[in-house]
């Protein structure tokens, strides 16, 4: 994968030039697009990345875009949702293109959409949207504190402000390949991350240790710290699932369950919990929970349901009147990619060619006459780590209490795509 130069940031700097991985990244922090223009297109162009750090920015703060071209272009610019005038971006082959801004203090809080417009001769053109958060103030990302391994230089705006020996504390405000920190007189500058350590082995084995000793809640408290400066560390998150089970949490232990084989799928103890767990939703009649651990389970029984049907259709159950939608949280992003998202998603067709709409009510009705109620709540739209998430939200109701259910989409409005992400709309889009 090809290295992102941070042009501006350290472009006065004598030693050798800082750059950005997208490998390195973390995939929470970054909003990323690449592949190859398509025929539909006005621009053809081999491969064109686009990439904005970081995803959940803060006002004040600065984000970085960055836009790799197989071949060059004449102008690149960046329009950004609740700014009138578009940002050009710089190059100097016309194939390299970046810019370091920064969010505004007026900024909205909540998602965004950010589209970068790639020109070329004769007023051709491409776009790609990519989608990023800005953060509540009260709501800032939690800071990570590193321990300095080597000589570090602290660099801002392409000078170094302090230099640091081995061993010296400091405090990070995010993170990446480089980090942001701030150091004890209120100055922030970056710092390279191999220089640097950070505390995952520290808080990992400090959750075994309260794991060992059945403070279960601590125990969380030291997992999630791993997943969050690691988040593909497999075993924080078997652990965690791990947690939850032993504090009868059954439903919380299938969500970091699901996560856990994600990230490890050979993980033959994670499979191991997965079946004990989805056979006891099964014994308890809790059928969206064996959907969502094991599909395969639920399909064999679904089977089974329908063909006990043609001989003795199910007795009618009453569905409860449908509950009012919870409203959504505002979204910053246009109106009008909010709802082009949600059209793009209803207006697609399973690979039956079904009508996505049709399906789902399908669905909706075939769990119905298993015996499970069900409230829709409608569509929405949110942020993720790989763009915008169309979801269509309801919940179930099992011995009085209800749980959220969601069909899940990743949408791309530049190429008019559908992605099915979890179990449910996977199963939406293949089987009916």
């Amino acid at each position: 994968m090809k290295k992102l130069l941070i042009i501006g940031l350290v472009s006065l700097l004598v030693f050798p030039v800082l750059a950005f991985s997208f490998e390195e990244m973390d995939a929470e922090g970054v909003s990323f697009k690449a592949g190859p223009t398509d025929f539909t297109e006005e621009l053809s162009i081999p491969w064109v990345e686009v990439a904005l750090y970081p995803k959940m920015a803060e006002r004040g703060r600065e984000v970085f875009v960055e836009v790799r071209l197989a071949a060059a272009v004449t102008e690149v610019k960046l329009k950004l949702d609740y700014l009138k005038e578009a940002l050009p971006l710089y190059s100097d082959d016309g194939k390299n293109w970046s810019r370091v801004i920064k969010i505004a203090p007026e900024a909205p809080a909540g998602l965004h959409a950010s589209q970068i417009i790639v020109a070329g001769r004769g007023n051709r053109s491409i776009q790609r949207t990519l989608d990023f958060v800005v953060k509540e103030d009260a709501q800032a990302q939690n800071t990570i504190p590193l321990t300095t391994i080597s000589n570090v230089l602290v660099i801002e705006n392409g000078e170094v402000i302090r230099q640091m020996l081995p061993g010296v504390k400091v405090t990070a405000l995010y993170k990446a390949p480089f980090y942001r920190v701030r150091l004890e007189d209120g100055r922030e500058g970056w710092v390279e991350a191999f220089k640097v350590k950070e505390p995952i082995d520290d808080y990992f084995l400090l959750g075994c240790r309260a794991y060992q000793e059945k403070d279960y809640a601590g125990a969380i408290k030291y997992f999630k710290q791993t997943m969050e400066l690691d988040p593909k560390h497999a075993q924080a998150q078997l652990y965690l699932a791990k947690c939850y089970l032993k504090q009868n949490e059954d439903r919380a232990a299938a969500a970091e369950l699901k996560l856990a084989l994600a990230l490890d799928p050979e993980n033959t103890q994670a499979q191991a919990l997965a079946d004990s767990l989805a056979n006891k939703f099964l014994n308890n009649k809790e059928y969206d929970q064996v959907l969502e651990l094991k599909p395969a389970l639920m399909l064999s029984l679904l089977k089974r349901k329908m063909e006990v049907a043609v001989v003795a259709p199910a007795p009618k159950v009453k569905v409860p009147a449908k509950a009012e939608a919870k409203p959504a949280p505002a979204l910053q992003a246009s109106q009008d990619i909010l709802n082009n998202s949600v059209e793009l998603v209803k207006g697609a067709k399973t690979s039956k060619g079904t009508s996505l709409t049709s399906a789902l009510n399908s669905v909706l009705s075939l769990t119905r006459s298993l015996g499970t109620k069900i409230y829709e709540d409608g569509w929405k739209v949110v942020s993720a780590s790989d763009g915008l998430r169309v979801i269509f939200a309801c919940r179930q109701e099992k011995d009085g209490k209800q749980e959220n259910e969601n069909f899940e989409w990743k949408v791309d409005p530049d190429r008019k795509a559908a992605i099915p992400l979890n179990d449910n709309a996977r199963l939406l889009m293949n089987r009916w």
